[in-house]
């Protein structure tokens, strides 16, 4: 039988779980009231319409699916707002749940996804909710994992990374810089496994997962940009080499790879 892989995407929107926040060890009210903090929220939002969803909507290959995992207790306005976003952008809808341990979360979300009945195996990926993913990812997920899945002989679950891309820092010398991370970003991971294994990419630590499965990485070009800001509830510090990309390489590669300009990208 030849492999046919679905695809199914999630992106957290500031979803208030029971654990899983780096930063944090306050209890759910505290939490509530930090992540749904009006202030906190136009942040983001303006990160998720320019960086996140831009390139979610950019993407070559749109035979996927994608959550956004919104928390039940997600401000009504704030909800219409996201979902006045995505409306016409059919690979992606909202799941609403209550404060539950994240990694249930995250099954629940994926799970809410329709499944393809001729799939064979599905590779879930991540995406954050103030990053961009190259217009290729996708593509590039299926392209990897129906070629990887004709030569394997190992059935277990694989990875496929991305670990070229691009910081957004506004307040670092050179603002958006490009980096060759050691280990794997969050951003556009996916893990391939075959239909009716319920593990997802979410399952270990993303800098941890070579030492649990095969990873299959590319560095060929920039293929995300991470946003550093004072929301960021992990280190957003590069793990790797710097690239040699200048100015007007950076250029290029926002547009090309991302529909962006660095103007695009100020007071972010």
């Amino acid at each position: 039988m030849t492999p046919k892989v679905q695809i199914k995407g999630l992106m957290r929107f500031s979803y208030l779980s029971e654990n899983g926040f780096a930063k944090s060890v306050d209890d759910l009210d505290a939490r509530r009231a930090v992540l749904y903090d009006p202030a906190r929220l136009e942040r983001r939002f303006k990160l998720f319409e320019r960086l996140a969803f831009h390139t979610m909507a950019l993407q070559d290959d749109t035979d996927f699916s994608c959550a956004v995992l919104i928390g039940e207790c997600f401000p009504d306005a704030w909800r219409m707002r996201l979902e006045d976003i995505i409306r016409d952008f059919p690979p992606m809808q909202i799941v609403a749940l209550p404060p539950m341990v994240h990694i249930q979360a995250v099954k629940a979300a994926y799970s809410a996804l329709p499944d393809v009945p001729e799939a064979t195996h599905i590779a879930t990926f991540r995406q954050d909710d103030d990053d961009g993913m190259h217009r290729q990812t996708t593509a590039r997920i299926r392209a990897v994992a129906d070629n990887l899945l004709q030569v394997r002989v190992d059935k277990k679950p694989f990875v496929i990374a991305f670990n070229r891309g691009l910081y957004l820092d506004p307040k670092a010398t050179s603002p958006i810089s490009e980096w060759y991370e050691r280990a794997p970003l969050g951003i556009g991971l996916a893990m391939v496994t075959p239909k009716g294994d319920h593990a997802t990419v979410f399952r270990r630590n993303h800098r941890n997962l070579v030492e649990y499965y095969d990873c299959y990485t590319e560095v060929d070009r920039p293929m995300w940009i991470r946003s550093v800001h004072e929301d960021n509830d992990s280190s957003a510090t590069p793990q790797g080499r710097a690239g040699p990309l200048r100015p007007k390489g950076v250029r290029r590669v926002l547009w090309d790879g991302f529909g962006l300009t660095p103007e695009m990208l100020e007071n972010l």
